[in-house]
C-alpha cells in the first residue's frame, strides 16, 4: 500500500470527526468524482468506513487508525497522517523501527530519495543524526513507527481478503524501506490473481512432498526458490522447518549464499540465515538449529552425501 498526498489528506480531514463527502471535497478543494476514487481505495485498505445517509455518504477513520493515531499525537500533536503515510515514509519508518541505528546505504531506496525523506523525518522530530552519516529513530518516535506498521498490516490484510476470502493469520516482513512482503495463512485453497502459493503449496514442485494439514499459504510476491526456503524457515520455526529448507536447497542444488542477498527475512533475521547457510555450506559440520549433521535430512527422504 502506497498512499498519495491527496489520499492521506482525506484521512487528515477525518481525524477526530466524521465528514460527508461534500464537506471533504470542499475542504480539500477537489472534485467529488476524484474524491470518490480516493475514498474507495482507502475503504479497500480498511482505513476508512463509509455509511450512506440519505443521498450522502459519511466517511470516518477506521477505529484502528483513529485510535492508533490518537496515541501517536500524545507526543507529536502537530503530526499529520500525510506526514507519515505518504509514499515510502511508512515503509521507511517501519524498517528503522527494529534498528538501533542505520546508514543511508542500508536503505533499498535511491540515495537522493532516502536523503530527502530522512531530512523531512528529522524536521518532524522523528529521526535524529547522532553523528554524521548515522541515523536513528528517536525513542519517543517509536509509537509512530509502530503505528505505521499497524496501518500497513491492516491495509495489506484487507486487500488480501478480497482474493483469499478468509485469512487465519499473516507473517509480515519489514526488512525493506520501500515495500512490504507478506505471507497469508488461509483455511481454504484459493485461486487468486495477485497472490502466489508458497510453502506447502509449491514444495512439491521442488521435490518435497508435504501434506497441507488444512492450511494454505500465499505470498504477495511471487516467490523464487530462495524466497521459498526463507518462507519455510519462517513458517516452520523449528528443527523440522530447517530440515525442509535444507532439503529444498540440496535437492535443487541451490546456491545458499544467494540467501544472504535476500532482504526480506520474515522475522527469521540475517544471523539465522547465516547459520543456515554455514550449515549447508559445511555439509553439516557446522551444527545449526538442533541439527548435528546432514544425515538427519533422511527423516524427509533425502539421502545426504
Amino acid at each position: 500500500m502506497r498512499l498519495s498526498v491527496r489520499e492521506a489528506q482525506v484521512l487528515d480531514c477525518l481525524v477526530d470527526k466524521k465528514a460527508f463527502m461534500k464537506g471533504i471535497a470542499s475542504a480539500l478543494k477537489i472534485m467529488e468524482p476524484n474524491l470518490t476514487g480516493y475514498v474507495r481505495k482507502l475503504e479497500k485498505y480498511g482505513l476508512v468506513s463509509v455509511v450512506r445517509k440519505g443521498r450522502s455518504k459519511e466517511v470516518a477513520l477506521s477505529s484502528a487508525v483513529g485510535f492508533g493515531f490518537y496515541l501517536v499525537r500524545k507526543d507529536f500533536p502537530q503530526l499529520k497522517l500525510a506526514d507519515i503515510l505518504v509514499g515510502y515514509n511508512q515503509f521507511l519508518l517501519s524498517f528503522i523501527k527494529s534498528r538501533d541505528s542505520f546508514k543511508l546505504k542500508e536503505l533499498d531506496l535511491p540515495a537522493p530519495t532516502a536523503k530527502r525523506l530522512l531530512a523531512r523525518l528529522r524536521s518532524l522530530g522523528l529521526v535524529s543524526m547522532p553523528k554524521k552519516g548515522m541515523y536513528r529513530l528517536r525513542k519517543e518516535a517509536e509509537p509512530v513507527a509502530d503505528f505505521c506498521r499497524q496501518t500497513i498490516r491492516l491495509a495489506c490484510s484487507e486487500e488480501a481478503v478480497a482474493e483469499l476470502s478468509h485469512i487465519d493469520h499473516a507473517i509480515f516482513s519489514f526488512d525493506s524501506a520501500k515495500e512490504l512482503e507478506a505471507i497469508f495463512v488461509t483455511p481454504g485453497q484459493a485461486k487468486p490473481r495477485h497472490y502466489w502459493p508458497t510453502f506447502y503449496g509449491i514444495t512439491h514442485e521442488y521435490g518435497l512432498q508435504l501434506l497441507p494439514s488444512g492450511k494454505y499459504y500465499y505470498a504477495n510476491k511471487k516467490p523464487d526458490l530462495g524466497d521459498l526456503i526463507i518462507h519455510t524457515l519462517a513458517i516452520q520455526k523449528n528443527t523440522r522447518g530447517i530440515v525442509y529448507a535444507a532439503f529444498l536447497a540440496l535437492k535443487n542444488k541451490y546456491n545458499v549464499k544467494l540467501l544472504l542477498n535476500k532482504r526480506q527475512t520474515f522475522g527469521v533475521g540475517k544471523d539465522y540465515i547465516v547459520g543456515f547457510v554455514n550449515f549447508i555450506e559445511s555439509r553439516g559440520k557446522t551444527p545449526f538449529g538442533g541439527l548435528a549433521s546432514l544425515e538427519e535430512l533422511r527423516s524427509v527422504g533425502y539421502e545426504a552425501v
